[in-house]
Parts: C-alpha cells; sequence; structure tokens
C-alpha cells in the first residue's frame, strides 16, 4: 500500500513543474510592440521556409509552435482571416490580427473530456480538423478558432466564430465552473469531501501516492493548483462531448510538465469534484 503524502509533498509533486515556468521575459511587451515586420524578421523558429514535418504530425506539437513563435505564426493563418458572428461576417487583416491575437503565449491550456479513453485521440495523427474554443466564463460568450490540415499536410488557421456559452455542448459545466471557479463558499459545497488525489509515479523516482483532503487542506492545497479562472480553453480533437454528468477538466502545461486532471461528476443536478490526478 503507497504511503499517504502529507500537504507540502503533494504540492510539490503536482507543481514543480508548474513553478519552473514562471520565469519573466522582460523582451516578451518589446516584441509585442515590435512590428510585424520586425517581428518576422527578428523571431525565428526554423531557419529555412520549409518547416519540418514533425511540426504537423501532431497538433499539439504545431500548437506549441503557433503559440510561441510570431513568424511561425503569421505563416499559418489564412489572411484575411474570417470571423462570424451570428449573421455578420467580418475580416481581420494581418495588420489587425496582431492587435487582435489571442494566441499570445500561455502558462497551460484546458481540454474538456468525458471518458479517459478519450485521451488518446490527442496522439492521433490522423485527426485533420481540431477546433480551439476561448470560453468567457465571465462574460458567456465562446470564441471558436477552427483548424484545418491542408492537402500538403500544413496546419492551418481557417476562421473562426462567436457564439453563447448556452448553445455548446458543455454549457451545464461551464457555467457551473464559472461560479466553482470564483466563489469559494460555492466552491466548497461542490467538492466531495474527502477529496481524493493521486500523484502517480514520476520518472524522476518519486514514488507519488495518495491523500484525502478536509476542507481546510484543500484550500490549502488550491492556492498552489493551476486552475482556469475568468477565460478556460477547450481544444476540440473530435472526442465525444455529449454527457450531462461527467467531466474531465485536464490542464496541460505548455512544454513545463505540467499534467493535471480534475475529475467532476453530476448527481441529482449538481456537479461536484471529487478527484484530482496527475
Amino acid at each position: 500500500m503507497k504511503q499517504l503524502f502529507t500537504i507540502s509533498l503533494l504540492s510539490l509533486l503536482f507543481c514543480s513543474c508548474w513553478h519552473s515556468s514562471e520565469s519573466t521575459d522582460s523582451s516578451e511587451d518589446e516584441v509585442v510592440e515590435d512590428s510585424i515586420e520586425a517581428e518576422e524578421d527578428s523571431l525565428i523558429l526554423f531557419e529555412e521556409e520549409v518547416v519540418p514535418v514533425s511540426a504537423d504530425e501532431l497538433f499539439d506539437d504545431f500548437f506549441f509552435s503557433f503559440t510561441t513563435d510570431q513568424r511561425f505564426q503569421m505563416q499559418r493563418v489564412k489572411f484575411p482571416l474570417k470571423c462570424k458572428e451570428g449573421q455578420d461576417e467580418l475580416v481581420i487583416s494581418r495588420e489587425e490580427w496582431k492587435e487582435f491575437n489571442r494566441f499570445t503565449t500561455q502558462e497551460f491550456y484546458s481540454v474538456l473530456y468525458e471518458r479517459e479513453s478519450d485521451m488518446e485521440i490527442q496522439k492521433d495523427t490522423a485527426v485533420n480538423e481540431v477546433s480551439v474554443d476561448w470560453i468567457y466564463l465571465d462574460d458567456d460568450y465562446v470564441e471558436r478558432y477552427n483548424f484545418v490540415r491542408s492537402q500538403d499536410g500544413q496546419w492551418l488557421l481557417l476562421d473562426f466564430g462567436k457564439e453563447e456559452t448556452s448553445a455548446t455542448p458543455y454549457a451545464s459545466f461551464a457555467n457551473f465552473y464559472a461560479k466553482f471557479a470564483s466563489d469559494s463558499i460555492f466552491q466548497r459545497e461542490s467538492i466531495q469531501f474527502p477529496l481524493h488525489v493521486v500523484a502517480e509515479e514520476q520518472s524522476d523516482g518519486d514514488e507519488g501516492g495518495e491523500a484525502h483532503l478536509s476542507p481546510d487542506e484543500w484550500f490549502e492545497f488550491r492556492q498552489e493548483m493551476p486552475m482556469p479562472e475568468g477565460v478556460m480553453t477547450n481544444i476540440n480533437y473530435g472526442q465525444p462531448s455529449i454527457s450531462q454528468n461527467r467531466k474531465i477538466l485536464l490542464v496541460e502545461g505548455m512544454s513545463n510538465g505540467l499534467y493535471v486532471k480534475y475529475k467532476f461528476d453530476r448527481t441529482n443536478g449538481k456537479w461536484r469534484l471529487y478527484e484530482i490526478e496527475n
């Protein structure tokens, strides 16, 4: 039987990679303020125009480059970029994209699943269409960005649109999570205590372990946990989104080793967090 971990050790297990990504790059603001032409000249991810095939095999590999290198990003947006909002349609030029761009460097992204087996789709090289939702929890709307793989195998941002959160298949959970993330009293009422926490064995030799947290232990532990607040993303690779009674919120870091699963279910119309696993 695995030895139970203390709160401090659990925090280290879950968050060691998280904290390693928090250094500040003082040049980031300068890059944003430069012209697009200057960015394309100075921010070079690939020395040649020909992008390695490996950058497009998996959407996740492409997405990392797309969100961290502006020169690469500008090559992979189909300009003028179409935007649909209800019956209205507008276009965003290359110059306007600089101000509108949502895909700046992120420390983590989140994905919604219903079953752990569905997570295998992230590794499927046959996936040719992916949408990335920016879910504005406080404002009750979603921006959906549609990516497609072109005939020559390159991922491209094709278009995007806006819709109300209520029109999405995850509306019930998103409405619940908006309050869960912002209201500590509601959060406490929406957790199954003692909360089961599982830390898997780590590649560096840490044995992992399990614990069951009381409400006070949870709120201490929560201070160190990466969870979306205000805005949540959902990357749709084609995983099912039909159940209104279970959700796995996967929080995954951008090349920093972060990988945490928050497991929720709904009983008698009430959502609750019942397990955390990394």
